[in-house]
């Protein structure tokens, strides 16, 4: 026998066993969601197919960078961001950031060493987003080691500013063949930087990482600047300017 204390939580169907019409109308809203989805994957592994088949064409000719095109990947964030409803924003740059780590893992699952002292949650939450879930992320005790791994060319590493080791001097010493290609953290003065063997054609459009003694970046005419670490009369810096990557001025890449 039921318990009279017991409460029917949603609405009992008719005498005759029909549903009732917010079941139907329940029913119908996941019927086309079922239908969605099946869209949705059926257009994702084609978009994984085409993904491949890119990975093949990026094979020849052979060359010593990564197979990472930062500046490709911006221009599709941006154009999704531009199309998507406000209130969706931060759902689609996550949908899409794993889209498109899903798309490079067809040409090989790309290896993203991390180095950070301090907060180290908050790195690997950056960079997983960033690189998505196909991304093998692991951390690094030293921040050598992290830049000998991404200068081997299989992969790349984020390593923390301003956290007692300036080993972005390296990037115009031994590890000069590195480019940084991303930021993490607040848009003027990023916590972490990204570095690979990026294609210098293939940074990201934005403001140029600069490192120099004494924090010129050339004549600097009417170039904005954010200063982000110092060491022994060092500086590394954000410019506004077209500097070229490996030049005269210290620029050691860029950030979108």
């Amino acid at each position: 026998m039921t318990s009279p204390s017991i409460q029917h939580l949603w609405p009992a169907p008719t005498d005759a066993g029909e549903p009732t019409a917010e079941q139907r109308a329940l029913a119908a809203l996941r019927q086309e969601i079922d239908q969605l989805d099946d869209e949705i994957l059926a257009l994702f592994q084609l978009r994984l197919a085409i993904a491949d088949r890119v990975g093949k064409a990026k094979d020849a000719p052979q060359g010593p960078h990564v197979k990472l095109r930062p500046d490709r990947e911006q221009a599709v964030m941006a154009r999704m961001m531009k199309q998507a409803d406000p209130a969706n924003a931060e759902a689609v740059e996550s949908l899409w950031r794993e889209i498109v780590g899903w798309g490079l893992a067809r040409q090989g699952r790309i290896g993203v060493r991390v180095w950070a002292p301090v907060e180290p949650t908050r790195a690997f939450d950056a960079a997983r987003l960033r690189f998505g879930a196909a991304a093998d992320l692991r951390a690094e005790r030293d921040p050598g080691a992290a830049l000998a791994y991404a200068a081997e060319g299989h992969g790349v590493a984020v390593l923390a500013i301003n956290a007692g080791d300036p080993w972005w001097r390296g990037l115009r010493e031994e590890w000069s063949m590195l480019s940084v290609f991303e930021g993490f953290g607040p848009s003027s003065t990023p916590t972490a930087l990204a570095v690979g063997l990026i294609d210098p054609a293939a940074l990201p459009k934005g403001r140029r990482v600069v490192v120099n003694v004494g924090g010129d970046a050339g004549d600097g005419a009417g170039a904005r600047r954010w200063g982000l670490d110092t060491h022994h009369g060092w500086t590394l810096t954000l410019v506004e300017g077209p500097l070229a990557p490996g030049g005269p001025e210290g620029c050691v890449g860029a950030i979108g």
